[in-house]
């Protein structure tokens, strides 16, 4: 029985260091909700003129396990990210379309985000200078994110980027063409499978007031110009009506 006793207790005294190490939320609350070798499923379409010419299931991995968390996080810059392998169902790369996935810069740039304390996420993503009129927040039970909007002639141009609560994880991208004649659509969308539904909305729209054009040119002139290029292929592709 004695030995017996001692086996357990070596046994148990093992396993402490083979367990996995929970990283402790920072003094802000702030903590990862995804961890390496985490995997999801989305489904990604484009659709060219209101017509569905694309649709393929893409899985989304961690490579790595997500870095230390800034203690205190003072800049929305300042966040680090886990490494991503991102393939189509069939295990091939996403190729081209891979690009599509640019529109992130206009919205953040972040495939993950810490969770835990949304309003301070909220505070440093309003204090970058992406940060704009043309900008506004998602914030409800289930969804935190970005949407940017903008006008080109009669085209509304939107991208959103957002992220489930529960995880951190991105949950919808969203890049779309409108054009605002016809109603005609264009888009390119990734949406994670099985989201929760949301039964209570209490979306928010929040906007900043004195916008630095020039500053937010010069700080960011490479995020806006991959930014014009994907969404120049969306806007080409509408005005072909």
């Amino acid at each position: 029985m004695k030995r017996t006793l001692q086996l357990l207790l070596a046994m148990s005294f093992v396993a402490m260091f083979l367990v996995s190490p929970v990283a402790a939320a920072t003094s802000q609350g702030l903590e990862w909700g995804v961890a390496i070798d985490d995997s999801f499923a989305y489904q990604m379409t484009f659709t060219e003129e209101g017509v569905q010419t694309f649709a393929e299931g893409v899985n989304v991995t961690l490579t790595t396990a997500p870095p230390t968390i800034d203690d205190p996080l003072i800049n929305w810059t300042d966040m680090d990210y886990p490494d991503l392998n991102m393939t189509f169902y069939n295990g091939t790369s996403l190729g081209f379309y891979g690009l599509l996935l640019l529109g992130f810069m206009a919205v953040g740039g972040y495939f993950a985000v810490p969770i835990g304390n949304f309003s301070l996420l909220t505070e440093l993503a309003m204090a970058e200078s992406f940060w704009n009129e043309n900008v506004s927040l998602i914030d409800n039970a289930l969804y935190w994110g970005i949407t940017w909007t903008g006008m080109d002639e009669d085209i509304e141009q939107t991208i959103t980027g957002e992220y489930l609560k529960a995880d951190g994880f991105v949950a919808r991208y969203i890049l779309q063409a409108t054009n605002t004649t016809s109603s005609v659509v264009s888009s390119v969308t990734l949406i994670r499978n099985n989201l929760p539904v949301l039964t209570t909305t209490t979306t928010t729209s929040t906007n900043s007031t004195g916008f630095d054009i020039v500053g937010f040119v010069q700080d960011n002139i490479l995020y806006i110009g991959v930014g014009i290029a994907v969404l120049l292929v969306l806007v080409i592709i509408i005005k072909r009506r």
